[in-house]
């Protein structure tokens, strides 16, 4: 078993909806980064038929432009699907002193899954291309006629 090799994966794909406001920053360089909550529900039944739910509620950080877009435009009670990582960090409890370590998800992309024109409220229904790093929708284009076909 010791020749066993393990590929290194830490992917993660979560919808849920945001548990409080993105809480936009700057660190003392000026680069931007914004904490958020996510809440995501799973509905299951018992052996009895009796429906339960377990949500579990995941912290995650967001870097750069698409910080500052998330944390302009996004508010508590918006469901959203995240791309990202597991990362861990060390800290010291304020309280007691001790080292504590923590997971969060590092966000690499973020889609809300409903939409309005200035990124407030819900409105309607999902719109795919409503990613922050989702290039502006070009005009479509007419077809040119078989006649100009250079070939």
């Amino acid at each position: 078993m010791s020749d066993l090799r393990v590929p290194d994966l830490n992917k993660v794909l979560l919808a849920g909806r945001l548990t409080r406001d993105p809480e936009l920053k700057y660190t003392g360089t000026g680069r931007a980064y914004c904490r958020l909550g996510i809440a995501n529900t799973r509905y299951y039944r018992t052996k009895e038929g009796e429906r339960r739910e377990d949500t579990v509620f995941v912290n995650g950080s967001v870097w750069d432009k698409q910080a500052e877009w998330i944390g302009e435009r996004l508010r508590k009670g918006r469901p959203v699907l995240i791309e990202g990582n597991l990362t861990s960090y060390e800290f010291e409890d304020r309280n007691t002193g001790e080292k504590r370590r923590n997971i969060e998800l590092r966000i690499q992309r973020l889609t809300p899954l409903d939409w309005d024109e200035d990124g407030g409220g819900r409105s309607g229904g999902p719109r795919p291309s409503a990613s922050p790093a989702a290039p502006e929708p070009r005009p479509i284009e007419e077809p040119l006629p078989e006649d100009d076909i250079p070939f």
